[in-house]
């Protein structure tokens, strides 16, 4: 019998090599992986706010990164924002998301490299990032925080070159200078794949929105008229605020750097119509902001040629002119909310800022659970000290006797919702003393002997390391509504100050005002 034909293989092209070659890095998986665990929380799932939280503020300085970024949009309309709860309400599931996968993937790739041209490239992003919020700012075009991410991620095809090929990135530039070419070009002829194609085939696999990787499609001026949806507009503005930037990045005087602008000005005209003298005024408050933002996010500009190059546009002062916005993000002017906003945060200022982040919600339209979120996470961060394990929030069953869990921040929360019912009226345990007083219960040891027997059988057969217990019940005219549980280990007792009690319960409070306006209680006895 003749031998079977093995039919051969086509060859392997070169942009299949490159992209072998990036999937392969060390570190790349590593960082989709994580993307990815973020990326599998759903807008529609209800509990999906506390969930990406808890997510999230196990990485201190990531929730440090994503609140500065946040601040440095919203605090002005809305009061400084200082829980990620809150900052997920007003942006949104899918804009924090998205901040914080872009920070994490950033963040990680300037530890692990200590090269300067990936350094450039990112903080070059950066400034796009905040270029193109300003352009949206003053065009009121498309959403500020979607412009600013898009404009951040559109360069992401060559911060990942420069990150697992950096040899190529100067070799790409040669060939863009001496062919005449851009380097999008250039980045074809040497590697046989383009920026833009690497950038959004890895976004793709890393399950980026489509809307970011829409963005990600450079889209040149002569292209910017043709009709096209929200995506395309953040297309448009994040091709812009990149050109702009990489104007700024290149040398020659700012004159050179100004015709540039201009030129790239005219052929957006049709799309994002700006003259000449807006758009300085625009740039220069960019660059303030972005130096601004530098500081925050620990982006050490001084090793870059970026910022030197970004030093020239600033040196020679203009006067204000009548429709420069004074600006409150940079060192020099600061906000009350502000002023110190880059402290070292400790149980008291954690308390105290999710305190006034409520009140600042409850000025304007919010909604009960916003409130409930609010406290439960400055709770559980404000008590890190204390080895606080869980807190909950319990809601009465309005069908059956039982209190169950709605909300929760630590661990095993979604394993806890199975088992953690309280039945409301049974037995004289030390939850059902806590409703039936409407007292404050406080449990240093839940294994202490005289305390043990008041302990129900089903939470000691799930909790194995039970440690102390706190409860606080929320009540309105003497009836439960809801119950406020935190659990934590026993050593962790002694980090409990008078103060966190305090402010427990004028969290507390403030979660009976926010369900009294809700519903429409009165104060009269019922």
């Amino acid at each position: 019998m003749p031998e079977e034909l093995v039919p051969e293989r086509p060859p392997v092209t070169q942009k299949e090599k490159v992209l072998l070659k990036i999937r392969q890095a060390s570190d790349l998986p590593a960082m989709a992986e994580t993307v990815n665990i973020i990326n599998k929380f759903k807008a529609s799932e209800d509990t999906s706010v506390s969930d990406l939280a808890s997510i999230l503020l196990k990485d201190y300085a990531l929730t440090t990164k994503i609140l500065k970024v946040v601040n440095s949009v919203h605090y002005m309309q809305s009061g400084q924002v200082t829980t990620i709860s809150r900052a997920i309400f007003l942006m949104g599931i899918d804009s924090i998301k998205n901040i914080a996968m872009t920070l994490m993937l950033y963040d990680q790739l300037q530890k692990r490299s200590s090269r300067t041209e990936i350094m450039d490239t990112i903080i070059q992003a950066f400034c796009g990032g905040v270029l193109a919020r300003q352009i949206v700012q003053d065009l009121n075009y498309a959403e500020e925080e979607e412009a600013f991410i898009c404009a951040l991620l559109h360069p992401l095809g060559k911060i990942i070159v420069a990150h697992t090929m950096p040899e190529k990135i100067s070799e790409i530039r040669n060939a863009s200078a001496e062919k005449g070419i851009t380097e999008e070009q250039a980045s074809m002829s040497v590697l046989g794949i383009t920026y833009e194609e690497i950038g959004t085939t890895i976004a793709t696999e890393w399950n980026y929105p489509q809307k970011i990787v829409q963005s990600m499609h450079h889209t040149t001026g002569a292209d910017a008229s043709r009709e096209g949806g929200e995506g395309r507009k953040l297309a448009i503005v994040a091709s812009l605020a990149t050109d702009i930037s990489g104007v700024l990045a290149a040398d020659g005087d700012k004159n050179e750097k100004e015709q540039k602008i201009g030129t790239l000005l005219s052929a957006y005209h049709d799309s994002i119509p700006a003259n000449r003298g807006r758009i300085n005024n625009l740039i220069t408050t960019s660059i303030q902001n972005f130096n601004s933002l530098a500081t925050v996010l620990e982006l050490d500009l001084e090793k870059t040629q970026f910022s030197n190059q970004l030093k020239q546009w600033t040196e020679e002062e203009s006067p204000v002119s009548d429709k420069e916005v004074l600006s409150f993000q940079t060192d020099s002017l600061r906000t009350i909310d502000t002023l110190f906003m880059n402290e070292v945060e400790n149980a008291e200022t954690i308390f105290s800022k999710g305190v006034q982040d409520i009140n600042n919600s409850m000025l304007g339209s919010y909604a009960l659970n916003d409130v409930i979120h609010i406290a439960l996470e400055t709770i559980y961060r404000g008590m890190q000290t204390a080895q606080v394990s869980r807190v909950l929030f319990f809601v009465k069953n309005i069908k059956q006797p039982q209190m169950e869990i709605r909300f929760g921040f630590g661990g095993s929360v979604t394993e806890a919702k199975k088992w953690f019912v309280i039945e409301v009226g049974g037995e004289a345990d030390i939850f059902n003393i806590a409703l039936s007083r409407d007292t404050d219960v406080v449990v240093k040891d839940a294994t202490s002997p005289e305390i043990r027997k008041f302990i129900p059988a089903w939470y000691k057969s799930n909790t194995k390391n039970a440690g102390y217990l706190i409860l606080s019940p929320v009540s309105i005219n003497k009836k439960n509504i809801g119950l406020i549980s935190i659990e934590g280990e026993s050593r962790g007792f002694a980090g409990i100050s008078r103060s966190s009690l305090t402010y427990l319960k004028i969290l507390r409070d403030q979660i009976v005002i926010a369900t009294k306006q809700t519903l429409r209680y009165d104060d009269k006895p019922r």
